[in-house]
């Protein structure tokens, strides 16, 4: 019952800095690979049985990000809404390929008000087919170029000290000073621990503070315990 408790917290936690179902879902998988961290595990366990997620990559095989970033759309064109982003190395789960495009989640609900998708972040937001959106529902497709059957060399390996603490960071290759000074400063106050970073990777983006923008978690798994990190001033808070 425990473990159950903790995946619920972790999914809310997710929830509510991802917005939408499907960035909670792309965020519990990253950290499910980088840590394979039992709690996190259960949480997508979880969504899987309630529908929301496929596991079909296992018998279809996985696709990994080659790129920094990698749209989600609203239907296979460029033109369609954009739902959010894949991150670098992360795992793709190929359902349907149309064209050049690869469709990457079950159908889900588009949260339609006056006519809009709340989930869409820019681009066409309308809920129509033209947009990918049937019936209140839309899945998301990303450019098949993006993508790779092989997972691209991890930027983190063999790293070591403080870097290594923060070595499955997203944009790590990029950051990986920023990262590891903070993570360094955060510990050294007491606001975090070496557990923390080794259970969580590092840092993640942010889709809702905006760009430069990294989280982790300290403490637990709640919002109370996120910490944010600006890589530009490399100031830190909640």
């Amino acid at each position: 019952m425990t473990v159950t408790i903790s995946a619920l917290t972790v999914s809310k936690a997710m929830m509510d800095e991802r917005k939408t179902l499907d960035d909670a879902i792309s965020y519990l998988t990253r950290i499910a690979q980088m840590r394979r961290n039992r709690q996190i595990s259960v949480a997508m366990a979880m969504l899987t049985l309630a529908g929301f997620y496929s596991d079909s990559a296992s018998a279809a095989g996985e696709l990994w990000v080659t790129t920094d970033r990698a749209d989600r759309r609203t239907c296979p064109s460029a033109q369609c809404g954009l739902a959010g982003q894949l991150m670098f190395r992360e795992a793709a789960t190929p359902l349907e390929k149309h064209g050049e495009w690869v469709r990457v989640t079950k159908p889900y609900s588009a949260s339609c008000v006056n006519g809009n998708s709340e989930y869409v972040k820019s681009g066409p937001k309308a809920c129509s087919r033209e947009n990918g959106i049937v019936n209140g529902k839309f899945s998301e497709w990303v450019e098949s170029k993006n993508l790779s059957q092989v997972r691209p060399p991890d930027p983190g390996a063999g790293a070591t000290g403080d870097d290594k603490l923060v070595s499955g960071s997203d944009d790590y290759g990029t950051y990986r000073t920023q990262f590891a000074q903070a993570a360094r400063a955060l510990i050294a106050n007491g606001t975090c621990t070496e557990d923390d970073f080794n259970e969580m990777g590092g840092w993640m983006a942010s889709t809702s503070q905006g760009k430069g923008k990294y989280f982790t978690y300290c403490g637990g798994m709640s919002v109370q315990n996120r910490i944010y990190l600006d890589v530009k001033t490399g100031q830190t808070g909640k």
